[in-house]
């Protein structure tokens, strides 16, 4: 039997794992990477499109790490954009991955070909095709900038500038500056802008939910707070506890002016705290809680010398940065990116138009980290290009999108439509883990108590992807066990009491109702009594 030939387009975080993971099984391999590097836009470049001087990630060490790739001890809770780009690159040396890219080279276009597809790729000196049976795109969206229609905008004065731009704070040195957006890069650029700028607007259209990166009461990343067992609830009574939670810290905390900027992002939206956008930043409160930094609404026309937000009021502006994303565009691809929504693939992955070509690296967590989302999704996809695992027929596929954009709705109606890729952290990595065969069976970690513990009490990360079934591989386990017990690393005895209290808290409640809300569901035929995971 002849091996399958799969291109893989894009060799930065999503490519190099979707390479790694097609190699696993059992496939010839071929990536193909526009620029002379690795690792994407975490190449940090002046000019050009990549992260800026001061980005730190968002998400835990343990989170963003590969299943079968723990990050050094050395590197802190959260690394910087040069310690992640340093671990990529030991990932792809580790595995052998560099040896399948071919650099410097564009894709000009995928065309499909009997069962086949023809790659056209364009390098230094020559256009070339290749068949392959599956095509991965990587590219992740970094393409055309997305700037929102305000009227008026060719008659500003000042500089507009995307974020993808920025860089560092000097050149805003004693500057009026409008930041537009409250994505984590809007924070964190609002945060570095306060230390320089003569005043700082921050103008929203809707709320955002901020959510501390290090939780300050016992110092773990925020991230370590979200567990399997939570999700054997059902979800609407798991996101009302967690609201009363956010509640009562928003009402201890009621007299910090941080925590009453924090409410009234909330509050713009109108919306319950589960369905806000999630921003993870431990600055943005507080960069908001200076006297030079405004808090405005959107912007509704330019005028030469600044804005007009919608309550009418007017403010002066020498820049302006969008914090406002990219246009999803793939030029090369047989159909039109126009109006592309991601709630219509199958899983964030296969369009149903395009067969045998698989989107890896763009569904959006809503909580937690993309890097074990975009593994998992690697995974599935290589186990389909291979043969291994068959796709849902069509009809059986466009229902499963359906039934999915309506979940989706419904748990993030605030979201949904401006964040078509968001997915639910857990679940959604579960599901694919089902689809995989990778999914951890509790029955096989009884051996292994620690491990079991973490899987079902602890955070949920890749490795607990890599125990059981497909590829599952024994490092998982020390893995689990070096990294996963969370309260080892906590200081005092009063930590490490209130964390493991949480745990069981939690994990006894997930327990306890999880066979009181199967049965009532059964019994009363309502989904919404449901539990989300099933053990």
């Amino acid at each position: 039997m002849n091996q399958k030939q799969v291109a893989v387009i894009g060799a930065g975080l999503a490519g190099l794992v979707t390479i790694k993971s097609c190699l696993e099984e059992g496939m010839v391999v071929r990536g193909f990477e526009k620029s002379p590097y690795l690792g994407g836009n975490w190449k940090f470049k002046d000019p050009g499109v990549s992260v800026f001087r001061n980005t730190e990630l968002t998400s835990s060490k343990y989170l963003t790490a590969f299943s079968d790739f723990p990050m050094p001890d050395r590197y802190p809770y959260f690394l910087t954009h040069q310690q992640y780009l340093e671990y990529l690159l030991s990932y792809a040396r580790h595995f052998d991955l560099e040896r399948h890219i071919i650099f410097k080279t564009s894709i000009e276009a995928v065309e499909r070909k009997g069962e086949k597809w023809l790659v056209r790729v364009r390098d230094e000196n020559e256009i070339r095709e290749t068949e392959f049976d599956s095509v991965a795109v990587c590219t992740g969206l970094n393409e055309e900038w997305s700037f929102p229609e305000i009227a008026n905008m060719q008659a500003f004065k000042g500089n507009l500038i995307h974020s993808s731009a920025y860089k560092d704070n000097r050149p805003f040195q004693g500057k009026k500056v409008v930041v537009i957006g409250g994505g984590e890069s809007g924070g964190d650029i609002l945060n570095e802008l306060s230390q320089v700028a003569d005043e700082v607007t921050l103008s929203l259209r809707r709320g955002v939910f901020i959510m501390p990166k290090l939780d300050r009461t016992m110092t773990l990343p925020g991230d370590y707070f979200h567990h399997r067992i939570t999700y054997h609830f059902p979800p609407r009574l798991y996101y009302a506890i967690e609201t009363g939670f956010q509640k009562l810290f928003s009402f201890i905390n009621r007299q910090q002016k941080s925590w009453q900027i924090r409410q009234k992002l909330i509050d713009l939206s109108g919306g319950s705290y589960h369905q806000q956008f999630i921003t993870k930043s431990d600055v943005f409160m507080d960069a908001l809680a200076k006297p030079k930094v405004n808090l405005k609404s959107e912007i509704k026309y330019f005028t030469p010398n600044g804005v007009v937000f919608s309550d009418n009021s007017e403010l002066a502006a020498d820049k302006v940065i969008f914090c406002s994303g990219f246009k999803v565009k793939f030029p090369f691809l047989p159909i039109s990116s126009e109006g592309w929504n991601w709630r219509k693939l199958y899983k964030k992955i296969f369009h149903p138009d395009l067969s045998n070509i698989g989107f890896v690296g763009f569904a959006r967590p809503n909580i937690g980290a993309m890097p074990p989302v975009t593994e998992l999704q690697a995974r599935y996809f290589a186990a389909v290009a291979s043969g291994r695992v068959k796709l849902p027929d069509r009809a059986a596929m466009e229902s499963i999108i359906a039934r999915d954009a309506e979940k989706a709705s419904k748990l993030k109606p605030l979201v949904i439509d401006r964040v078509t890729g968001i997915v639910s952290f857990v679940p959604f990595m579960y599901e694919l883990a089902e689809l995989i065969g990778c999914r951890p069976v509790l029955s096989q970690l009884i051996k292994r108590p620690k491990v079991l513990w973490s899987v079902l009490f602890g955070t949920v990360a890749a490795p607990h992807f890599r125990l059981c079934g497909s590829h599952a591989d024994p490092i998982a386990f020390d893995i689990i066990e070096r990294e996963g017990l969370h309260w080892e690393k906590l200081k005092t005895p009063q930590e490490k009491l209130l964390f493991f209290t949480f745990q069981l808290v939690w994990g006894l409640g997930g327990v306890v109702s999880y066979p009181i809300f199967k049965l009532l569901s059964v019994l009363s035929g309502s989904t919404a009594l449901k539990p989300e995971l099933d053990f």
